[in-house]
């Protein structure tokens, strides 16, 4: 699958902003604009926050924000602009699952659903549709940041279940 999936070449239709904007709208309007999360975009890694320095993107329950890193944001359009759709949906995944209470803590198992919740709210955002290619996009950039490193506090699935998680039908 791997080699399948780095094989596709880059091709960003939207800006990072409109990204950004069009997905975490999108999203909102899924909830119905309830327990929306503050959004901040663009940090630079090792800012401080609540949470402590950030460096990735991440939802902070602490203060009920999203932050999504420049760093990110780059390594995302080394696959497209859809992977960075699927990064901002992830961490708004995490936000709802605090906020409805189905996420005591984090495991593979809630980063997976995250993935999930994230494919789902992709599919469904109005006004937006994902083509095979951003769908693509988006599987690259799961199958990267997958791993396999069981036993760390930062294990998230492996590429394979990340995978599966945000794109299967």
């Amino acid at each position: 699958m791997a080699s399948v999936l780095a094989n596709v070449p880059v091709k960003a239709e939207w800006a990072p902003q409109a990204v950004v904007d069009g997905v975490y709208t999108g999203i909102q309007h899924i909830h119905g604009y309830k327990a929306t999360p503050q959004l901040i975009w663009n940090v630079a890694r090792g800012s401080l926050t609540s949470c402590g320095r950030i460096y990735g993107s991440l939802y902070c329950k602490l203060n009920h924000t999203v932050y999504i890193t420049s760093q990110d944001i780059q390594m995302a359009y080394h696959f497209g602009d859809a992977a960075l759709a699927y990064i901002v949906a992830h961490e708004y995944a995490h936000a709802m699952q605090t906020a409805y209470g189905f996420q005591p803590r984090i495991t593979p198992i809630s980063e997976l659903q995250a993935d999930c919740l994230a494919g789902v709210y992709l599919g469904l955002i109005p006004n937006i549709t994902l083509d095979e290619r951003d769908t693509l996009e988006i599987a690259s950039l799961a199958y990267h940041i997958g791993d396999y490193d069981w036993g760390s506090r930062h294990h998230h699935g492996t590429p394979e279940q990340r995978v599966k998680a945000v794109v299967s039908k």
